[in-house]
């Protein structure tokens, strides 16, 4: 089954060995540094004037203003889009380092350069002009009428490739004049529209000019001009280039072009000839496909060439003679003699801005060139091997097609992996490509660049790479990499999900209504209202690298009962998730962890009255920081029975009680992961958990009323393995601690990372969502967890989960047990409650598996919400 591979889009930099750089967050890996590339892009932070313009992060407006400050070897970097002006190129590269300007095409657009008319007349979108060693690649050009879309003058080493060229009234596509030298127009689609306009026009004076590989085409009838007009400009070469007009002469050359070459090239201009019905024009004087003037007959070479015999008249003129097919015009001239004179069997194509032709698989183009001809490409119009069809006998001398476009065989393997690299840097990725092989005999390897854009790229500047490349994302969660395919291959989508390590700090308050912490006003959170917190930062990272928050927040004085609910401020609707429940009058402390896309944290207050919110950071998650691992829950300290301690009793008054659990976790640890409860208090006050030795942080983590049992999962920083209590009230209390896990190294076996997921409701026992209530006396319940799944069975399962539970409407006094359901229930709490009371607690459930258990420990029923907040994942040993 015979193909034209003609993708849908450009890859910026897919020829010539030329390499885009790596977007920002991705270690250089390109041939084109990225201090050697000037970028240009219609975006908000772009500027001509500034200091840093011309960067990825202040790229210039215009590509006027690249242009005049471009240096030898340098790039500038076009990102699509609109650019109405007309660019004049003046300064020069060299032979080992030309300037370079190239469309960057990720969002499936060629950058559209539009020249401009002013008082002194119409300018072309480009002009070189006095300039040598220049490239121009990848544009999509148009000029007002009378100008040319792109004008060569008095240059010489410049090449246009891969571009769409569109002519004006009154103008051609592309004009090459003046003393212009060894100017190339290669894999460029070129259409003229308009009355007496060649597509191409090189004047006398220009020298050594090379068309190859190119598409040119005239769809209107009486265009009465060629497509391709060479006006006494000697050593022309125009070769496997596909040339289509509607009943008007095809390539010209008049005057002193003595010495051209026409090979391996296309010609169609009968009526409507690539449509399904070619025929013969009405009048065939302008019909001639071939024509050579006398005085460009010296040394000039014509061969190897189909044309199509239908639009009448003569199909090739000599010296001023016409020939109607290929056999007369050889014999006479000895010229063309392995000229076809047959339909190239042509359709007509459009792929992003560019017209170009496929062949039919029974076209006499197929395996019929002269490879050697001059200015002959190893690849064609969309930068494909040239390929041996297997059903077609070749030429003598080869088995390239004929024309701009080569029909090429089906393809075996090709496409990408993602893998996650882990610790240290769990959100960096390494892609691995692999380029596909052809099952035809083919001259060379598949090179395609592809481009790949990652879904949180700060720009629109995709990676173009042929190899392997890493990439760091800017946040955890589920992100794809998109591949565009090189002028329509195909484009496509990979999934993977990356974690997040975590970096513990010291606490600090970010908000405090009552005292005007974090907002302007000592006003009370409204009924029904929300509250946002910007968080444009924390310890110098940019909340955009953040990938979630950890703060301990309390509310205190509401006025009504209800409940708190925090979520990132992105634009998404209120969740139906809560973190904190409370009753009227009620001070209640939760662990919270929040993503905080949008650069703020929304805090909801669900109620019908008013309440003060507090906010204690705790640390975050980022791309820098620990791993985590997760433990089987075990009690670590028990104040009542001397567990963890010299000897049993109670914390007195603003006392401080040091745990060591140098025992339990390894050396390299940060921050361990406790489920705190304070019980017996015979004062109001608070629990402060802080670093073994460290300043007495100004913050807290459990509150609580005199007789009171209050449980919070608290992530606490270690020194040495120790960390202390502060008992912040007026009489005694006992702590029970229990240990769920902790933070470190990879060599501590802390090698997890956090992935957000939520906040998302997963259980709600009161209206049978996820589970049916009421949780019976020593009974339980089991749910699964969420999770990613859009990389199919590649996506990592928890290792651990993030959950708040709430406890509501309980009966009798007790408390609460979360574990992996495929486990015996341990001996742990991870809150308590009293009969009638509702509690919530953030709760940490290492390996869960497949499903959740929550164990009731009282001897009456109750209900039970559970909110995800999401979940750890062990390192990924296999790539998506």
């Amino acid at each position: 089954m015979k193909r034209i591979v003609g993708p849908s889009r450009a890859a910026a930099f897919a020829l010539l060995g030329l390499a885009l750089p790596v977007a920002s967050s991705a270690p250089a890996t390109a041939d084109t540094p990225a201090s050697n590339v000037l970028y240009v892009a219609k975006t908000s932070t772009c500027s001509d004037t500034a200091a840093d313009s011309g960067s990825e992060g202040r790229p210039f407006c215009t590509i006027s203003a690249a242009a005049g400050v471009v240096e030898p070897g340098q790039t500038v970097l076009v990102e699509a889009g609109d650019y109405p002006e007309s660019v004049t190129i003046t300064r020069s590269g060299t032979a080992d380092a030309p300037i370079t300007f190239v469309s960057n095409n990720s969002s499936l657009n060629l950058a559209y350069v539009r020249g401009q008319s002013t008082t002194q007349g119409a300018n072309p979108a480009f002009t070189v002009s006095g300039a040598q060693h220049v490239v121009l690649r990848g544009f999509y050009t148009t000029a007002p009428s009378g100008a040319a879309s792109v004008l060569i003058d008095h240059s010489s080493d410049v090449t246009v490739d891969q571009a769409a060229l569109n002519s004006s009234t009154g103008a051609p596509a592309v004009r090459i004049t003046g003393t212009s030298s060894d100017v190339t127009l290669s894999r460029t689609s070129v259409t003229h529209l308009t009355n007496g306009s060649p597509g191409v026009e090189i004047d006398a004076g220009a020298s050594g000019t090379v068309l190859s590989a190119d598409s040119i085409f005239s769809p209107y009838a009486a265009n009465h001009a060629p497509g391709i007009a060479v006006s006494g400009a000697p050593g022309t070469v125009i070769t496997g280039d596909t040339v289509v007009g509607y009943c008007e002469q095809g390539i010209v050359l008049a005057g002193d072009s003595s010495g051209s070459t026409v090979k391996n090239d296309v010609v169609e201009e009968s009526a409507n000839g690539w449509g399904s019905s070619p025929s013969a024009c009405a009048s065939t004087v302008d019909a001639t496909a071939i024509s050579v003037a006398d005085t460009a007959t010296s040394g000039t070479s014509v061969d190897d060439n189909v044309v199509d015999p239908t639009s009448g008249g003569s199909l090739y003129s000599w010296a001023g003679t016409g020939y109607p097919d290929a056999s007369s015009f050889a014999a006479a001239t000895g010229q063309g003699g392995a000229d076809i004179s047959a339909s190239p069997q042509l359709t007509a194509q459009s792929t992003a801005g560019r017209q170009w032709f496929k062949p039919a698989g029974s076209s006499p183009v197929i395996d019929s060139a002269d490879p050697g001809a001059p200015g002959e490409t190893a690849t064609d119009f969309f930068g494909n091997p040239r390929e041996d069809d297997p059903s077609v006998s070749n030429a003598s001398s080869g088995y390239y097609d004929r024309g701009a476009v080569e029909v090429v065989g089906p393809e075996s393997g090709g496409g990408y992996t993602i893998q996650p690299l882990g610790s240290p840097n769990p959100l960096q990725v390494t892609v691995t490509t692999t380029a596909p092989t052809p099952t035809w005999t083919a001259n060379g390897p598949i090179h395609r660049v592809y481009s790949y854009v990652p879904d949180d790229a700060a720009t629109g500047f995709p990676i173009d790479t042929d190899g392997t490349f890493t990439y760091t994302f800017h946040r955890a969660g589920d992100h794809a990499i998109h591949r565009y395919g090189p002028w329509g291959g195909p484009s496509s989508d990979k999934h993977v999900v990356v974690g997040a390590d975590y970096t513990p700090l010291t606490p600090v308050r970010l908000l405090g209504t009552r005292h005007a912490v974090g907002v302007t006003t000592t006003t009370p959170v409204a009924a029904g209202a929300d509250l946002v917190l910007p968080v444009p930062s924390i310890a110098g990272i940019p909340a955009a690298d953040v990938s979630a928050i950890v703060a301990n927040v309390t509310v205190t004085q509401p006025t009504a009962a209800g409940h708190l609910t925090l979520y990132p401020h992105n634009g998404e609707s209120l969740p139906t998730a809560s973190n904190l429940n409370f009753t009227a009058g009620q001070t209640v402390a939760n662990l919270v962890t929040v993503p905080v896309d949008g650069g703020a944290v929304v805090f909801h207050n669900g109620s019908s009255g008013t309440v003060h919110v507090l906010m204690d950071l705790q640390g975050f998650y980022g791309r820098a920081g620990s791993g985590f691992k997760p433990v089987s829950p075990a009690r670590v300290l028990d104040t009542r029975s001397g567990l963890g301690t010299s000897v049993a009793g109670a914390i007195t008054a603003h006392a401080t009680l040091s745990l060591d659990l140098s025992g339990r976790v390894p050396a390299g640890t940060t921050a361990v992961v406790l489920n705190l409860t304070v019980t017996r208090p015979t004062e109001h006050g608070y629990l402060t958990a802080y670093p073994d030795a460290g300043a007495l942080p100004g913050v807290s983590n459990l509150n609580f009323t005199a007789g009171e049992t209050v449980a919070n999962l608290a992530v606490v920083p270690v020194t040495d393995g120790k960390v202390d209590f502060y008992n912040g009230s007026g009489g005694t209390l006992q702590v029970i601690a229990d240990l769920e896990g902790y933070f470190g190294s990879a060599a501590a076996g802390a090698n997890q990372s956090y992935v957000p997921e939520g906040p998302a409701r997963l259980v709600d026992t009161r209206s049978g969502f996820g589970a049916t209530g009421p949780v019976p006396a020593y009974g339980s319940i089991s749910f699964y967890p969420l999770w990613h799944e859009d990389c199919s069975a590649s996506c990592p399962r928890p290792a651990g989960a993030v959950l708040n539970v709430t406890a509501t409407q309980p009966q009798k006094n007790g408390f609460l047990t979360v574990y992996p359901n495929e486990q015996t229930v341990p001996n742990a709490s991870n809150l308590n409650f009293t009969a009638g009371q509702t509690v919530p607690n953030l709760v940490s459930v290492a390996d869960p598996g497949l499903m959740i258990g929550v164990y009731n420990h009282s001897s009456g029923s109750m209900q039970v919400i559970v909110d995800e907040e999401g979940y750890y994942i062990a390192p990924q040993t296999w790539a998506n």
